[in-house]
Protein backbone atom coordinates (compact mmCIF):
# COMPACT_ATOMS: atom_id res chain seq x y z
CA UNK A 1 0.00 0.00 0.00
CA UNK A 2 0.99 3.70 -0.84
CA UNK A 3 2.08 5.96 2.12
CA UNK A 4 0.42 9.10 3.15
CA UNK A 5 3.57 11.21 1.77
CA UNK A 6 2.99 9.59 -1.70
CA UNK A 7 -0.68 9.74 -1.36
CA UNK A 8 -0.24 13.54 -0.82
CA UNK A 9 2.31 13.58 -3.68
CA UNK A 10 -0.19 12.11 -5.56
CA UNK A 11 -3.19 14.47 -4.92
CA UNK A 12 -0.70 17.42 -5.26
CA UNK A 13 0.58 16.59 -8.88
CA UNK A 14 -3.22 15.36 -9.96
CA UNK A 15 -4.47 18.87 -8.74
CA UNK A 16 -1.31 20.75 -10.36
CA UNK A 17 -2.33 19.03 -13.98
CA UNK A 18 -6.22 19.33 -13.55
CA UNK A 19 -5.61 23.04 -12.95
CA UNK A 20 -3.71 23.57 -15.48
CA UNK A 21 -6.51 23.56 -18.25
CA UNK A 22 -10.18 25.02 -18.59
CA UNK A 23 -12.78 24.83 -20.75
CA UNK A 24 -12.48 27.22 -23.59
CA UNK A 25 -8.60 27.16 -23.39
CA UNK A 26 -6.41 27.08 -26.82
CA UNK A 27 -3.53 23.88 -26.09
CA UNK A 28 -1.75 22.02 -28.72
CA UNK A 29 -2.04 18.14 -29.52
CA UNK A 30 1.16 16.14 -29.23
CA UNK A 31 0.67 13.01 -32.02
CA UNK A 32 3.17 10.71 -32.02
CA UNK A 33 2.25 8.81 -35.64
CA UNK A 34 4.29 9.95 -38.89
CA UNK A 35 2.93 10.19 -42.03
CA UNK A 36 4.70 6.99 -43.93
CA UNK A 37 7.34 7.97 -46.06
CA UNK A 38 8.38 11.28 -43.42
CA UNK A 39 11.27 11.63 -41.46
CA UNK A 40 10.24 11.38 -37.81
CA UNK A 41 13.00 14.04 -37.37
CA UNK A 42 11.06 17.09 -39.37
CA UNK A 43 7.27 15.90 -38.47
CA UNK A 44 5.24 18.29 -36.74
CA UNK A 45 4.30 16.07 -34.01
CA UNK A 46 2.49 19.09 -32.11
CA UNK A 47 -1.22 19.90 -33.83
CA UNK A 48 -3.82 22.76 -33.95
CA UNK A 49 -4.38 24.82 -31.66
CA UNK A 50 -7.21 22.88 -30.44
CA UNK A 51 -10.14 25.03 -28.00
CA UNK A 52 -11.03 22.73 -24.69
CA UNK A 53 -14.58 21.46 -25.06
CA UNK A 54 -14.82 19.43 -21.82
CA UNK A 55 -12.81 18.77 -18.86
CA UNK A 56 -12.84 15.43 -17.11
CA UNK A 57 -11.93 14.62 -13.60
CA UNK A 58 -9.61 11.50 -14.55
CA UNK A 59 -7.42 13.55 -16.58
CA UNK A 60 -8.94 13.33 -19.81
CA UNK A 61 -10.33 16.70 -21.52
CA UNK A 62 -12.59 16.47 -24.66
CA UNK A 63 -11.45 18.62 -27.46
CA UNK A 64 -13.24 20.56 -30.13
CA UNK A 65 -12.19 18.38 -33.51
CA UNK A 66 -15.38 18.96 -35.55
CA UNK A 67 -14.44 21.60 -38.60
CA UNK A 68 -10.74 20.80 -38.21
CA UNK A 69 -9.97 18.38 -40.74
CA UNK A 70 -7.91 16.19 -37.46
CA UNK A 71 -9.44 12.72 -37.47
CA UNK A 72 -8.03 12.15 -33.86
CA UNK A 73 -10.12 11.07 -30.98
CA UNK A 74 -12.12 14.15 -29.31
CA UNK A 75 -11.11 12.76 -25.59
CA UNK A 76 -7.27 13.02 -25.19
CA UNK A 77 -5.22 12.81 -21.93
CA UNK A 78 -3.80 15.96 -20.36
CA UNK A 79 -0.24 14.54 -20.63
CA UNK A 80 -0.77 14.69 -24.54
CA UNK A 81 -1.56 18.68 -23.93
CA UNK A 82 0.67 22.09 -23.80
CA UNK A 83 -0.52 25.25 -23.75
CA UNK A 84 -0.78 27.92 -26.50
CA UNK A 85 1.11 30.79 -25.61
CA UNK A 86 -0.61 34.21 -26.14
CA UNK A 87 1.51 36.93 -26.81
CA UNK A 88 0.42 40.40 -25.19
CA UNK A 89 -0.52 42.70 -28.17
CA UNK A 90 2.32 44.98 -28.90
CA UNK A 91 2.41 48.15 -27.17
CA UNK A 92 1.36 51.49 -28.61
CA UNK A 93 3.00 54.66 -28.12
CA UNK A 94 0.03 57.36 -28.63
CA UNK A 95 2.00 60.62 -29.74
CA UNK A 96 0.40 63.49 -28.99
CA UNK A 97 0.37 66.66 -31.89
CA UNK A 98 0.05 69.57 -30.40
CA UNK A 99 -1.77 72.50 -32.69
CA UNK A 100 1.28 73.02 -34.33
CA UNK A 101 1.67 69.31 -35.11
CA UNK A 102 1.05 69.38 -38.93
CA UNK A 103 3.30 67.65 -40.73
CA UNK A 104 5.26 69.85 -43.47
CA UNK A 105 6.87 67.85 -46.52
CA UNK A 106 8.82 71.02 -47.02
CA UNK A 107 11.00 70.21 -44.74
CA UNK A 108 12.34 66.52 -45.98
CA UNK A 109 15.46 66.66 -48.25
CA UNK A 110 14.07 66.42 -52.10
CA UNK A 111 15.16 62.92 -52.37
CA UNK A 112 14.79 61.04 -49.44
CA UNK A 113 12.64 58.67 -50.71
CA UNK A 114 14.68 57.56 -53.60
CA UNK A 115 17.14 54.31 -53.01
CA UNK A 116 20.94 55.18 -53.96
CA UNK A 117 21.27 52.55 -56.48
CA UNK A 118 23.44 54.22 -58.43
CA UNK A 119 26.24 54.01 -55.82
CA UNK A 120 26.27 50.40 -55.55
CA UNK A 121 26.90 49.60 -59.51
CA UNK A 122 30.06 49.88 -61.33
CA UNK A 123 29.72 50.95 -64.62
CA UNK A 124 31.28 48.66 -67.76
CA UNK A 125 33.56 50.32 -70.41
CA UNK A 126 34.11 47.82 -72.53
CA UNK A 127 33.89 43.74 -73.13
CA UNK A 128 37.34 42.83 -74.12
CA UNK A 129 37.39 38.94 -74.43
CA UNK A 130 34.89 35.32 -73.92
CA UNK A 131 35.51 32.41 -72.30
CA UNK A 132 33.73 29.02 -71.51
CA UNK A 133 34.36 27.75 -68.24
CA UNK A 134 32.88 25.22 -66.31
CA UNK A 135 32.79 25.12 -62.06
CA UNK A 136 32.80 21.26 -61.21
CA UNK A 137 33.39 18.54 -63.28
CA UNK A 138 29.87 17.79 -63.75
CA UNK A 139 28.69 21.11 -64.39
CA UNK A 140 27.59 22.56 -68.03
CA UNK A 141 30.00 25.04 -69.47
CA UNK A 142 29.20 28.63 -68.79
CA UNK A 143 29.90 32.12 -70.39
CA UNK A 144 32.44 34.43 -69.02
CA UNK A 145 33.51 37.94 -70.45
CA UNK A 146 36.50 39.75 -69.70
CA UNK A 147 35.13 43.26 -68.45
CA UNK A 148 37.16 46.80 -67.96
CA UNK A 149 35.60 49.10 -65.58
CA UNK A 150 35.05 52.48 -66.00
CA UNK A 151 38.08 54.22 -63.98
CA UNK A 152 39.41 51.44 -63.09
CA UNK A 153 42.84 49.60 -64.36
CA UNK A 154 42.24 45.89 -64.01
CA UNK A 155 39.72 43.95 -66.19
CA UNK A 156 37.86 41.15 -64.32
CA UNK A 157 36.49 37.77 -65.36
CA UNK A 158 32.82 37.53 -64.89
CA UNK A 159 30.08 35.20 -65.61
CA UNK A 160 27.56 36.86 -67.81
CA UNK A 161 24.90 36.10 -64.41
CA UNK A 162 26.02 38.81 -62.86
CA UNK A 163 26.32 41.10 -65.78
CA UNK A 164 23.42 44.53 -66.46
CA UNK A 165 24.90 45.74 -69.65
CA UNK A 166 22.90 43.72 -72.07
CA UNK A 167 23.59 46.53 -75.15
CA UNK A 168 27.40 46.00 -74.61
CA UNK A 169 27.29 41.97 -74.74
CA UNK A 170 24.95 42.50 -77.61
CA UNK A 171 27.34 44.48 -79.74
CA UNK A 172 30.53 42.26 -78.59
CA UNK A 173 28.44 39.00 -79.47
CA UNK A 174 27.57 40.35 -82.88
CA UNK A 175 31.12 41.20 -83.55
CA UNK A 176 32.14 38.22 -82.23
CA UNK A 177 29.71 36.38 -84.94
CA UNK A 178 31.39 38.62 -87.89
CA UNK A 179 35.03 37.88 -86.70
CA UNK A 180 34.08 34.27 -86.93
CA UNK A 181 32.41 34.51 -90.35
CA UNK A 182 35.55 36.24 -91.64
CA UNK A 183 38.10 33.52 -90.23
CA UNK A 184 35.67 30.65 -91.37
CA UNK A 185 35.69 32.49 -94.82
CA UNK A 186 39.53 32.90 -94.62
CA UNK A 187 40.16 29.14 -93.81
CA UNK A 188 37.66 27.39 -96.12
CA UNK A 189 35.28 26.13 -93.14
CA UNK A 190 31.61 25.38 -94.11
CA UNK A 191 30.33 26.59 -90.14
CA UNK A 192 31.72 29.12 -88.21
CA UNK A 193 33.09 28.59 -84.52
CA UNK A 194 31.17 31.28 -82.11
Amino acid sequence: MRSDVQTQKWKELTERLKTGFEKGDAVWLYIPKVQTGLSRKLALMWHGPFRIDEVHDDFRVRLKVEGTGYRVNPWVHISRLKPRALHPKRPVEEVEVGENGDFDTALLPEDSWEPDSGRDEYEVEKILDLRWSKRTRASKRSKEYLIKWKNYDDPEWLPVSQLSCGALLYEFNQSAKAKARIQSMQAGDDHPRV
